[in-house]
């Protein structure tokens, strides 16, 4: 279906003039001076990467992907698939974030699993929702998305023994991870990346299922039948174009994407919409947020980037990023401005 800037200053402000349909418009991000990384399992070498937010009660909880970082100068260490989980951080202000401990995820009959990475987690309705993907368990590398519930945002029980989404098609291997979901009117839309069938372009695709379901593997239709929703197509998304987020300003749907493979450089992009379905990249090539200036925290990569809308409105972009291809990530964020 066809449907060097970093965090240099907290003054800092990146422009971007998109168009989308008639309408033009302008996407200002302004960053913010935050930078977290996860010690829990090295206080020598931080962690934290693919974040994702919400505002719950009176405190904001931030989820993202940890393991053990490989401090080898060419990150030569075999990696070890059983260390990577997801944890949580709490804050008052979006800007300094503390630990509150590693996500605590059951399977449907309360036993504990781990492995879980890359959350998206969403209030819909009240009700607090986790799609993960686990972690690629060393043996056939496929990994696909899974659907939680919690009531306190730290508990969470998977809602069925097997993933939601696992993409049936010509164009794609069996595989579906980075979830993103957001309302189009009774529709709950469904993101993911996979890969093509030679298993080396990273790509996206799109299904949807009815709005206040179970979001169970049954409800789901595959949108994305005759092609992916989006390629790499510019040389600066170079194989892979992955982890979107979307959110929906003014009847306008803006992804923000990221381009490249994780230790090559990975930066932000944008696309938009007027429908939720089908997006279009920001002229001329979708670029909009880039890693930083030589020297600087994110001078290595600024990507995955996770959309956040406050309760008053104001958008938010986290992102990951780190100072030089082999070194370890932390999260930043930038306050988003449609003008």
């Amino acid at each position: 279906m066809k449907k060097k800037i970093g965090l240099l200053c907290g003054l800092a402000w990146v422009l971007c003039l998109a168009s989308c349909g008639h309408k033009s418009m302008k996407v200002v991000l302004e960053p913010l001076p935050m930078q977290y990384g996860d010690t829990s399992i090295s206080r020598e070498y931080p962690f934290a990467k693919d974040p994702t937010v919400i505002h719950l009660g009176d405190r904001y909880l931030m989820y993202y992907s940890l393991t053990e970082f490989d401090p080898a100068p060419d990150n030569s260490k075999p990696p070890k698939f059983d260390a990577w989980h997801s944890a949580i951080a709490t804050s008052r202000d979006l800007v300094n974030w503390t630990r509150v401990g590693d996500l605590d995820l059951r399977d449907s009959q309360g036993h504990p699993l781990r492995g879980a990475v890359a959350p998206c987690v969403r209030i819909l309705d009240g009700t607090i929702h986790l799609f993960y993907q686990m972690a690629w368990d060393g043996t056939d590398g496929v990994s696909n998305i899974w659907h939680a519930t919690s009531e306190d945002g730290i508990t969470f029980t998977n809602t069925c023994d097997r993933p939601i989404i696992v993409p049936e098609t010509s164009w794609s291997i069996k595989r579906s991870i980075d979830a993103e979901v957001y309302r189009v009117g009774d529709k709950l839309i469904l993101l993911f990346a996979t890969r093509d069938k030679t298993a080396t372009y990273q790509i996206m695709g799109m299904a949807e299922a009815p709005y206040g379901s179970d979001y169970g593997p049954d409800k789901w239709t595959l949108l994305s039948v005759d092609g992916p929703l989006m390629q790499p197509e510019y040389p600066w998304e170079m194989s892979c174009t992955e982890a979107a987020t979307v959110v929906e300003h003014k009847g306008v749907w803006y992804m923000f994407y990221a381009g490249a493979y994780n230790h090559e450089g990975q930066q932000i992009g944008l696309a938009t919409s007027t429908d939720g379905y089908h997006y279009q990249r920001i002229a001329p090539d979708g670029l909009l947020f880039t890693h930083g200036a030589e020297g600087t925290w994110n001078a290595g990569e600024s990507g995955h980037p996770g959309v956040f809308r406050d309760d008053d409105g104001q958008v938010y972009l986290f992102y990951q990023g780190k100072a030089s291809l082999t070194d370890t990530y932390y999260l930043s964020v930038c306050k988003v401005h449609f003008e």
